[in-house]
């Protein structure tokens, strides 16, 4: 927990207060656009940001596009509404952008390999072994063993 606590003082020294509070309004800002968009919509939309009274919502697919620039009025309204307190001016126009959705990056997850002759050594250490637990543990390990 306390490494945790730790990166986080970390990272808000290092992000500017006011890009972090930009960062916290654009993600209720998304919150409030997938309220006004249906629900085969609302997933694949977010804010992806505001320039001179524009709101700029991106979507993966164009067909979402579509949907959305259809109720782009209704849209306006219901953030100029909700984020007044946060906006310089109201929201005039939405400007709509196709990106492919953000994913986390895919950890490459490789397990080590083990060789035979280390897996037959894990084998007969688990073999000399009373504990259950250790000994059904090691035998799962070395069940990975492979000719390398």
């Amino acid at each position: 927990m306390m490494q945790g606590s730790f990166r986080m003082r970390t990272l808000n020294r290092l992000i500017a207060p006011e890009l972090l509070r930009q960062a916290r309004v654009f993600e209720s800002m998304t919150g409030q656009l997938r309220t006004c968009l249906k629900a085969e919509c609302a997933m694949h939309c977010w804010v992806g940001g505001i320039r001179d009274q524009t709101l700029v919502v991106v979507t993966d697919h164009a067909g979402h596009a579509t949907r959305v620039h259809y109720q782009q009025g209704e849209i306006l309204k219901c953030i100029n509404k909700g984020f007044r307190a946060e906006l310089p001016a109201p929201l005039t126009r939405l400007k709509l952008k196709v990106r492919p959705m953000p994913q986390a990056p895919v950890k490459d997850i490789r397990r080590p390999s083990l060789s035979l002759d280390n897996a037959r050594r894990l084998r007969s250490t688990a073999d000399g072994i009373a504990d259950a637990g250790v000994k059904a543990a090691l035998k799962r390990l070395a069940g990975r063993g492979t000719e390398s």
